[in-house]
């Protein structure tokens, strides 16, 4: 009996444990979310760069996070096969919400992808019509220096 209050008690610990790395996980997709939607809204808005850079590098910092707590991930997955279904309830709450928020964070990468490419396509075509109007103001010098300036007076 003593043997089996132990096998119960360490598959609760192990579950326990199992639920506070999940927590932590969806408290990181959730800031994930944040920011990324922060970066639509900051795209959306055309506000300062700076903004959007440090944005950018925060959701870096968290990706970051998010892929170095990935490897407590794998051992999740033993542990919830292993155990019974009412145990297993919790954590498969937490991973279908970490899951929904994780497609919402894609649909808000699609979107910033689409804003900025729109973006860059708009910053070459002005560039292009810089180069342009830079070719065509030479070309004007060109011609006024190469030949005299008449005034036509009778018109």
């Amino acid at each position: 009996m003593d043997v089996r209050k132990l096998m119960l008690s360490d598959e609760t610990n192990k579950i326990d444990k199992v639920i506070e790395i999940l927590t932590l996980q969806l408290k990181y997709y959730k800031e994930l979310f944040v920011h990324t939607s922060e970066i639509k809204e900051i795209l959306i808005k055309n506000c300062n760069e700076d903004i959007l850079s440090k944005r950018m590098e925060e959701r870096g910092l968290l990706i970051n996070k998010i892929i170095s707590s990935k490897k407590y991930y794998d051992s999740i997955k033993e542990c919830t096969d292993s155990a019974d279904n009412r145990v297993k309830a919790c954590p498969d709450k937490l991973l279908q919400e970490i899951q929904q928020i994780l497609n919402s964070v894609v649909i808000f990468d699609t979107e910033n992808i689409a804003l900025i490419k729109n973006y860059i396509k708009d910053i070459t075509f002005n560039l292009e019509k810089i180069q342009e109007s830079k070719h065509f103001v030479n070309d004007l010098n060109k011609h006024m220096s190469n030949s005299p300036v008449f005034v036509d007076v009778c018109g």
